[in-house]
């Protein structure tokens, strides 16, 4: 079965007084405070036992083969690590309380924590980090107590991590904290990429597009999440609407990802599946910001702690419900269904997360069958099999992944199959999704979707999708496209100057903004941003800035502070360990929607070191486009970046707001793709024919399905045709266009 594998992201409770959500408190730990805490030497580090890791991995490939239960990733130690008892207690001259354990085991990629006691009064921080302060997770704090008082901390790079804990003198309660699990990790979940090299990746992924480089239709992206349940496998789920259209936060998801025995045959009582679906933690817009790249999405969106609603073992579908609705920022879509299999039509498309990996997309340009599968299990005839992919594979992680039709309706669900990659094409074995119309009703009203998705017994049959946002959208603004014509660069100061024009320098330049242009009034939710991949020394009170201003930044009327996960420092080493850097896209939440005018700056301020460094991506922009970035310079003067004296350069920044304009008709259109029309490929003379109406000079890019630029092409005025490279038979090229202020996109094969 297709469970995944792969990057286990933060999963943590908060609770207030309105719902749990999954984001992170911030804070800076006290390790980067100078006055404390500047040493890990004295932390007194609990050294997990050995264990056989050949026999682990012997299991794993026969469960593997056979299909069987979930792919394990980390190896469990069972444990009794709890504040008071273990560890060092240090009492600050403000009487501050700190609590540190460090933790080690052997060989171990990655460390997560499951907290089976968790209740910290206000002011009470938590942070983990890795024994050479590399990576960063945290702060939890108060608003993480749940009524389960758990908490389950994803994994820290490297086999020695440090826990710390701080609590105020005046603290109304002593805080508990108990750790009951250490996960071992002995796949390298924390790796960029699926697959630990090049060759596993071409073997395994090639033929994969992401969802960003295909012609998934943006509100199924928005629909499909990354689930992480009982921190021990992974797979994909759908958010689902029902007949009310109320957002009622329904998951749709495979039986065999709660239940990883159930492929030997083993069943469960409800009460096992109440557990089970508590621990389930989706990820929203895990999606990959850049095509072809190997940037890391964002992982700050993300709910938690589901109830079974329908659990049918005998067809492997499971129906979830999440205790809140997913914040309004997520911009989350509740996908529509059929039940009737007689308006079903071709193609068909699947949207999934194998093996942890970003989304990715899957085609299948033939009729469904209805067969039988893995019967021993699974009742007669309750699933679609699709018999050969023509885009893309499944692979562990994708379970539980949905199925569409042509028209955008959810018709299954992936319960399992052999499909491969053969580099980039697929393999031509088969895929089996769970029927979604089996499932509808049954016996007991009280274990049928139709009880849950048709309340009201409307007696629907087709249900389209809703977007909750569709008259306000959500627009995430950029002044560059990376995925067409502008690149991502890191511009550094020549002689006698070094460092970063816009990050850590030798010169007093600490503050760096991006101008946008906006159609009207909108609210801001918050900032997304790219940061490249290089270590990093420990950077503290990184803020995020809103400004307005006529001519310049002018007003401060926002700002949050950004602490990196992603540090790079070493005063101590317990045991030698190395740690992976990598691109990586972050969103920084508002705590409340900010309201802005046409004219909007989004700045960020940095504290000035030559040794600690802090960048975030400028662009190299493409011909025509003019210079939107600010530099405060060094007499601390905002200025264009094109006028700055030292160093003048034409950017932009890679810095993207999340918007929701207040005049519902003002939302841009950025791509007006009209696929299939704008193009003619002439397979025989390798040539591709060009719109004549396309007259002005552009540029021609072709990506291969996962991504990967095949081909680039510059074009001239009024240029009609091109000759392409050849390529082997059969090789799928996307094609995107960029002429004038227009986009447009298709798809060739050679």
């Amino acid at each position: 079965m297709k469970n995944r594998i792969g990057v286990i992201l933060l999963f943590y409770v908060i609770i207030n007084n309105v719902a749990f959500s999954q984001i992170s408190q911030g804070g800076i730990p006290l390790f980067l405070d100078h006055h404390t805490l500047r040493s890990s030497k004295d932390v007194g580090f609990i050294e997990m036992p050995a264990f056989d890791l050949d026999s682990v991995l012997r299991l794993d490939e026969i469960n593997e083969q056979n299909m069987r239960g979930s792919y394990s990733f980390a190896h469990k130690f069972y444990t009794d690590i709890e504040k008071g008892r273990e560890g060092t207690e240090t009492v600050l001259s403000d009487g501050t309380k700190v609590w540190q354990v460090g933790i080690y085991s052997r060989g171990a990629y990655s460390i997560n924590l499951l907290f089976t006691q968790f209740d910290l009064p206000k002011g009470g921080q938590l942070f983990i980090y890795n024994e050479n302060r590399s990576h960063v997770i945290g702060a939890f704090d108060y608003r993480n107590n749940s009524p389960e008082k758990i908490l389950p901390i994803r994994p820290v790079a490297g086999e020695a991590i440090i826990v710390e804990y701080s609590e105020p003198a005046d603290a109304e309660f002593e805080g508990k904290l108990k750790i009951g699990e250490v996960n071992h990790d002995y796949r390298n979940i924390l790796r960029r990429e699926p697959g630990d090299s090049e060759t596993s990746y071409a073997k395994n992924f090639l033929c994969m597009p992401d969802v960003l480089c295909s012609d998934a239709d943006e509100t199924l992206v928005r629909a499909t999440v990354l689930l992480v349940i009982n921190g021990s496998h992974t797979c994909t789920g759908t958010l689902i609407n029902n007949t009310e259209n109320d957002e009622t936060p329904y998951l749709l998801t495979a039986v065999h990802c709660l239940n990883d025995s159930l492929a030997s045959g083993i069943y469960r009582g409800m009460d096992y599946y109440v557990t089970k679906a508590g621990t389930v933690i989706a990820f929203f817009n895990y999606n990959r910001p850049v095509c072809g790249s190997n940037m890391k999405a964002t992982e700050e969106m993300s709910i938690a702690i589901a109830q079974p609603k329908v659990i049918i073992e005998k067809k492997d579908i499971a129906l979830l419900e999440f205790r809140e609705k997913p914040p309004v920022y997520y911009n989350a879509y509740y996908a529509g269904w059929s039940i009737d299999t007689t308006k079903y039509m071709y193609p068909y498309t699947n949207i999934h997360h194998p093996a942890a990996s970003t989304k990715r997309y899957s085609l299948f340009a033939k009729k469904l069958a209805l067969v039988n599968y893995f019967t021993k299990i699974f009742d007669s005839r309750g699933h679609w099999e699709i018999s050969s992919w023509n885009i893309g594979s499944t692979y562990p992680g994708s379970s539980g992944s949905p199925l569409f039709d042509k028209n955008n309706f959810l018709v299954g669900s992936l319960s399992g199959g052999n499909s491969t990659c053969k580099n980039s094409n697929p393999g031509g074995e088969s895929d089996y999704y769970a029927a979604f119309f089996k499932g509808w009703e049954n016996e007991n009203e009280a274990n049928q979707l139709k009880t849950y998705l048709d309340p009201n017994n409307k007696g629907i049959k087709q249900l389209d999708g809703f977007d909750p946002y569709s008259k306000k959208p959500f627009v995430r603004v950029s002044n560059a496209d990376y995925n067409k014509t502008d690149g991502l660069v890191t511009t550094q100061y020549t002689a006698p100057n070094e460092g970063f024009l816009f990050g850590n320098s030798n010169l007093n330049v600490i503050e760096f903004a991006e101008e946008f242009n906006l159609k009207s009034e909108s609210a801001l939710y918050g900032v997304y941003f790219f940061m490249p991949a290089m270590p990093f020394a420990y950077t503290t009170n990184v803020k995020i800035e809103v400004y307005t201003g006529e001519q310049s930044p002018e007003q401060l009327i926002a700002e949050k502070t950004f602490l990196p996960q992603y540090l790079a420092s070493s005063d101590f080493t317990y045991k030698n360990i190395t740690t992976e850097h990598f691109p990586s896209e972050h969103f920084v939440a508002f705590d409340n929607p900010v309201k802005v005018n046409k004219k909007l700056f989004i700045a960020y301020k940095i504290n000035y070191s030559t040794g600690k460094r802090f960048v975030i991506y400028n662009t190299n922009l493409s011909v025509g486009k003019l210079n939107t970035a600010w530099i405060k310079n060094e007499q601390g003067v905002w200025t264009q970046a094109n006028n700055y004296a030292t160093q003048p350069i034409s950017t932009s920044l890679a810095i993207q707001p999340l918007l929701r304009y207040n005049n519902e008709t003002s939302v841009p259109i950025t791509d007006k793709s009209e696929r299939g029309n704008k193009l003619q490929y002439l397979r025989k003379e390798n040539k591709l024919i060009l719109s004549e109406e396309l007259s002005d000079a552009g540029s021609l890019h072709i990506f291969s399905v996962s991504g990967q630029i095949i081909q680039k092409i510059t074009l001239e005025k009024e240029q009609n045709s091109v000759v392409l490279k050849p390529q082997n038979s059969g090789t799928i090229g996307i094609v995107r266009i960029s002429r004038g202020n227009e986009v447009y996109s298709g798809k060739i094969i050679y």
